[in-house]
């Protein structure tokens, strides 16, 4: 059942992250082939395999200590399918599944569509690539204060810079290495959110033990 929702949840969060850009792909464009590709779903000549490996050694170097302070201070916590998939039945088929669709699909997937896909490249044209990404790294760190349970302004700060850090990665990797394509971007952004969780509930903080 908790896997059935998490599919659920994951499936809706997908549609209502693309309904956006795709309504605007329809009425700019006035039809809807080839919105795949214009939202970045494309292979790069050449993948920047090294590059991409260096952002996500980067931001895990960059995150370990404040991450740690924020989730031990109680700043910061896991909420939703994957911490019920645990609590229930520990390291199980089941909570990999759990922890694999909501990484992969519910919150690397519908935010590479919409940021770096859509938000990214709108505000590119609008302002030029560097005030652009900015921008919209901007946007995607100020979303994850959401995360917080209490909304203290250290902790705010760190999420903000932090998230929006990677999200400037991303969104250069996206305009200046893979022509646009978002796919890098996803693969190192389901990366940490796989990673992430595992790490928190194996190390961080035993609350979230299986009961």
């Amino acid at each position: 059942m908790i896997l059935l929702n998490q599919i659920t949840s994951a499936v809706l969060q997908l549609l209502i992250f693309s309904s956006v850009p795709f309504v605007w792909y329809v009425i700019t464009h006035k039809r809807i082939r080839g919105f795949f590709e214009w939202i970045g779903f494309r292979l790069a000549p050449k993948p920047p395999l090294k590059i991409m490996l260096c952002i996500l050694i980067g931001f895990f170097v960059a995150v370990i200590l404040p991450y740690v302070w924020l989730y031990q201070s109680g700043n910061l916590n896991y909420q939703g399918f994957t911490v019920d998939a645990f609590q229930q039945s520990g390291w199980s088929i089941q909570t990999f599944s759990v922890i694999l669709v909501w990484a992969v699909l519910q919150t690397s997937l519908s935010e590479e569509i919409m940021f770096r896909g859509f938000l990214c490249k709108r505000f590119c044209k609008k302002f030029g690539e560097k005030i652009g990404n900015i921008v919209q790294a901007l946007i995607f760190g100020v979303v994850h204060i959401a995360a917080l349970p209490d909304k203290n302004i250290l902790a705010m700060l760190i999420v903000v810079l932090l998230t929006g850090g990677i999200g400037y990665a991303l969104g250069w990797l996206s305009l200046k290495k893979v022509q646009g394509s978002i796919l890098y971007g996803w693969a190192i952004h389901a990366t940490v959110n796989i990673l992430s969780p595992i790490i928190v509930f194996t190390f961080l903080l035993p609350n979230y033990m299986p009961r």
